[in-house]
């Protein structure tokens, strides 16, 4: 995958273009990857153009947490099988830019589209006054196509969201952070279409894990990335391409530190080796308890043990109910 960001300086030619903010990727942009993928048959190039800066953003008093960071956009980006992902400077000139100018300078003189593909409430350009019918409009004078995709909607479970009965809503970015923030990472996954996941680089603990016998992969997430409440979860961690079942603390690990230090920190079952300033890529699957504070060593080793216990059973049932 070709990867351009933070840079107006470039030109590209015979392009099937999806935009939006893809704060997520979840199951609703993936019809829209879907579609520009399959242009690939006509010798398209398929491109994911977003920004690399979060509009919401720029202009509010704290910055936006985000379901993944570029990173890890781009990482999910190529798995979606993505020819190119852009992610154009949002400055505040790119935020006035006039809508149609929008279209003719950047969608059409720059990223070279002959398809544009946008979900149904797709705004852009000054004041948010570009939409649909704009696209859709100077589509046959700039000689592209204009495709728009509906909404994907899913069942909602009872009290969610403080509804009293399940209904189908929109599946959106906002919806999937209010279930991350609530820990329900099974709904999140489900919304998302495959589980949440955490990449970042292996770092330097306290090393507690490898006195108990029970060494753990720690990385630290930028502030700006969302995570779910502090708390134990049941987890897969891809290690050099291959998942491990696992189990994962998100927290400050209150039983050997007081430090302030927010950390994520995985057990992985079946792997031994050294993963000192690896990328590793950690699934979460299901809130587990929350963070504890033990009296000893030997107690929060014991519960490790039991963690991983049912973590297996999790991961057990959750194999056969698939198989069903």
């Amino acid at each position: 995958m070709i990867y351009i960001s933070g840079t107006k300086d470039f030109k590209l030619n015979n392009t099937a273009v999806a935009l939006g903010k893809f704060d997520g990727l979840h199951r609703g942009h993936k019809v829209l990857i879907d579609r520009i993928n399959k242009l690939k048959e006509k010798g398209m190039l398929s491109v994911m153009f977003t920004f690399d800066y979060h509009p919401n953003s720029l202009f509010g008093n704290k910055e936006q947490q985000l379901i993944y960071t570029m990173k890890e956009r781009r990482v999910i980006a190529e798995k979606m099988g993505i020819d190119i992902l852009i992610e154009y400077p949002f400055t505040e000139e790119t935020a006035a830019m006039e809508p149609a100018d929008f279209i003719k300078e950047v969608l059409i003189d720059k990223v070279g589209a002959r398809f544009v593909v946008v979900g149904e409430d797709f705004r852009f350009g000054s004041h948010r006054a570009g939409n649909t019918d704009l696209l859709e409009g100077m589509s046959l004078p700039l000689g592209y196509s204009a495709v728009i995709c509906r909404k994907v909607c899913d069942m909602i479970p009872m009290g969610f969201d403080d509804n009293l009965q399940p209904e189908s809503r929109e599946i959106s970015a906002t919806l999937i952070r209010k279930a991350i923030s609530k820990g329900d990472v099974e709904l999140a996954n489900r919304l998302l279409g495959y589980p949440f996941n955490i990449i970042g680089e292996v770092v330097h603990g306290r090393e507690i894990g490898r006195t108990i016998g029970m060494p753990t992969a720690n990385i630290i997430a930028p502030g700006t990335k969302l995570l779910p409440p502090n708390g134990v979860y049941y987890s897969k961690t891809k290690i050099f391409g291959k998942l491990y079942n696992s189990v994962t603390n998100i927290g400050y690990n209150p039983t050997v530190s007081d430090k302030n230090s927010k950390r994520i920190e995985t057990y992985v079952y079946d792997f031994k080796g050294d993963l000192y300033g690896k990328s590793i890529e950690v699934e979460l699957y299901h809130y587990g308890r929350p963070e504890m504070k033990f009296a000893s060593l030997d107690a929060l080793k014991t519960q490790m043990h039991k963690d991983g216990e049912r973590s297996k059973r999790y991961f057990a049932q959750l194999a056969s109910n698939q198989e069903k």
